[in-house]
């Protein structure tokens, strides 16, 4: 598949992904997550989505788990909306960029305090 056009796919899975999860899935551990990227295989077998929250205490082993149960619930919804023969299989990893960024960003924002 052309890069150009894998990387649109991605994008399209990535949105469709979130509205998903926001509209259609009413668990409650999965209202505080965000969709971070996704990257498709060349062949479009299979979507990895990277999944992060901005709630601190919320357990991503939990949170994976309930993924893995509802993905075939979300490619399924995916399959209606996707111009595609065949929907990806989605592979849910958690990622922790976003808790990084606060990290880095709270050190920097430490930093300028002490020089002012």
């Amino acid at each position: 598949m052309n890069p150009r056009r894998t990387q649109q796919i991605a994008n399209r899975i990535q949105m469709l992904v979130s509205e998903i999860l926001q509209r259609e899935i009413s668990d409650p551990r999965l209202n505080t997550l965000v969709i971070n990227r996704v990257e498709l295989a060349r062949d479009g077998s299979f979507a990895r989505v990277y999944v992060s929250s901005y709630q601190t205490d919320i357990d991503a082993d939990d949170v994976r788990r309930v993924l893995k149960k509802a993905s075939g619930f979300i490619r399924k919804n995916l399959a209606g909306k996707l111009d595609m023969r065949i929907v990806p299989a989605l592979r849910f990893q958690w990622d922790n960029s976003v808790k990084e960024g606060e990290e880095i960003l709270s050190a920097l924002r430490k930093l300028n305090a002490e020089e002012s």
